[in-house]
């Protein structure tokens, strides 16, 4: 049965909020504020009901044509249907909303700038992930589906990853590894403009399929190489070549400081960095300003990764002292202090909160935490903060819920916020990063 609900704002997810004339709540996907939409109940929950817009019966200004010919089949994208221009607008309302329900005793309008926005709207992907589906072509997830929509092309990916996608599709061998073939990354080596195959194969691959793999690597000039991997194998095989080891093969770019200079970086395939390098540089350079720091400074990051952030602050630095729990991680970091002749930043593998109650108990002291967690957030280190003799955190959330329950924590441990900008990394879904500065109050 059809109902009509008025959409009044979006959630976290991205789904719009309505609710039937009994008060019961309806989440909807792909609206917006102010629309009134015929809706079809989807499923019902204890507290709310999952519906999907029939009909849109009065369209919000914010409302436009997608133009990906696979929205929103696909799962990749879920804001395509809003203005790009006005897509930080409303995620900032969303992360404003869960800052008002947190508990915070601080008055986010005091502290919360506007979005920042990003360089572009498309095009800015540096990496995608494809699945494989039973008919043996690559494609995404439909949304909250393990079913697989094919496409030729992703209007979020950088030309190159498109070009090499295209070449997969339509010239490539790759029907003839398909069935041992899971899932395909196309990574952007930035720097020669070059694109590493990474292939998730159910089993290491036979000698007639590794022929395959070597057609494949050899069949366009804008590929790097193909990497071959397997769940029940720690080594991978690249093409064309042999075995790979803890050395694989790098991608490699560089990140534009707010000077006028750049840090050459490079990560091992499977390393995280940020998938939209322009607005991580403009993160960055929020990150240095903020930061503040004077002669004698030393930093702590916690979740330092291949050095995205600790590095350009250990040229602000007396030191920097960064942790990871990722081996491929520690061993980026420490390559590219070594490529860019930083000699004042110390990198170990270890959990966060491993190395916080270490450096505690060592009685290390730091006047800047840089946290960038994953989803999970980082509660259970907060409480070695001060121990630690933090006075000032930059923290670096990829999730509005966590971030808000950790700023609670800290507020209890006397840290208060004093800015917040939401960074819109992610244009054309719901997603969103924000950088929060907090100091000892």
């Amino acid at each position: 049965m059809a109902l009509t609900v008025h959409i009044e704002k979006l959630v976290i997810g991205g789904s719009g909020l309505g609710r039937l004339p009994d008060g019961k709540v309806v989440l909807v996907p792909y609206v917006l504020p102010g629309e009134e939409v015929e809706i079809r109940p989807v499923s019902r929950k204890k507290n709310y009901i999952e519906a999907r817009a029939v009909k849109i019966l009065q369209a919000s200004a914010d409302r436009t044509e997608p133009p990906c010919p696979y929205f929103p089949q696909c799962g990749g994208c879920d804001f395509q249907h809003v203005l790009s221009e006005n897509q930080a607008d409303l995620k900032n309302r969303i992360l404003r909303e869960q800052l008002e329900r947190s508990g915070l005793q601080q008055d986010s309008s005091a502290f919360l700038l506007p979005p920042l926005l990003a360089p572009q709207a498309f095009h800015y992907r540096q990496r995608i992930r494809l699945h494989v589906g039973k008919d043996g072509k690559p494609g995404f997830h439909r949304s909250q589906s393990h079913e697989v929509i094919p496409v030729s092309a992703c209007l979020l990916a950088r030309p190159p990853l498109n070009n090499v996608l295209a070449y997969l599709i339509n010239q490539s061998p790759l029907a003839a590894i398909a069935a041992l073939t899971t899932s395909v990354e196309l990574l952007l080596s930035a720097a020669d403009e070059l694109v590493v195959i990474c292939l998730h194969l159910s089993r290491k691959a036979r000698p007639a399929e590794r022929k395959v793999l070597e057609e494949l690597a050899a069949g366009h000039s804008s590929i790097k190489q193909v990497i071959a991997k397997t769940a029940d194998s720690a080594i991978a095989e690249v093409f064309p070549g042999g075995q790979v080891g803890d050395e694989q093969s790098l991608l490699s770019f560089s990140h534009a400081m707010p000077a006028g200079d750049h840090l050459r970086m490079s990560i091992e395939p499977g390393g995280f960095c940020q998938v939209n390098a322009e607005q991580n540089e403009q993160l960055i350079a929020l990150v240095l300003e903020w930061a503040k720091l004077a002669d004698g400074h030393k930093v702590l990051d916690l979740f330092c990764g291949m050095g995205n952030f600790s590095l350009p602050l250990a040229r602000q630095a007396l030191s920097v002292v960064g942790m990871d729990l990722q081996r491929s991680a520690i061993r980026s970091a420490r390559r590219n202090a070594g490529i860019n002749g930083i000699e004042n930043s110390i990198f170990t593998q270890a959990s966060a909160l491993a190395g916080a109650k270490s450096l505690a108990a060592g009685g290390e002291r730091f006047a800047l935490a840089l946290l960038d967690p994953p989803r999970q957030g980082c509660a259970e280190v907060i409480p070695y903060l001060s121990e630690l003799g933090v006075t000032r955190i930059i923290y670096i959330s990829c999730d509005p819920a966590t971030l808000c329950r950790d700023l609670v924590i800290l507020e209890r441990e006397g840290y208060g916020v004093e800015k917040m900008q939401m960074v819109d990394m992610f244009p054309q879904t719901h997603h969103l990063e924000t950088i929060v500065s907090l100091c000892r109050c």
